[in-house]
């Protein structure tokens, strides 16, 4: 997991031999568990477009004003991962994000 290091001048950075396998625009971003957390960073709902690459899952902010302006996070760091469709709202993604070793 790595917080506003995978931008650059509203742009994407990608990995040597990363590719772009989709991407999703309006999508929205929200942690559950950031009552607890200290860092505003991850409060509240983020707006932007979603970027699933060969190595990770990216997020950039479509606000220039947001904190957060880039959130990414390697597949190897996801667990209990469950795709939701709801009869009524948008289908989401739900899971577990554990940060890089020494990170």
């Amino acid at each position: 997991m790595s917080i506003n290091q995978a931008h650059y001048q509203n742009g994407l950075l990608l990995y040597q031999g990363e590719q772009i396998v989709n991407h999703s625009k309006n999508v929205t971003l929200s942690f559950d568990d950031a009552s607890r957390e200290c860092n505003e960073l991850f409060r509240g709902k983020h707006k932007g477009i979603m970027f699933v690459t060969t190595h990770r899952m990216i997020f950039l902010s479509s606000d220039q004003r947001d904190n957060l302006m880039s959130f990414a996070v390697a597949f190897m760091y996801m667990k209990n991962l469950h795709v939701e469709q709801p009869l009524f709202g948008a289908n989401y993604i739900s899971g577990v994000v554990g940060a890089h070793p020494n990170g």
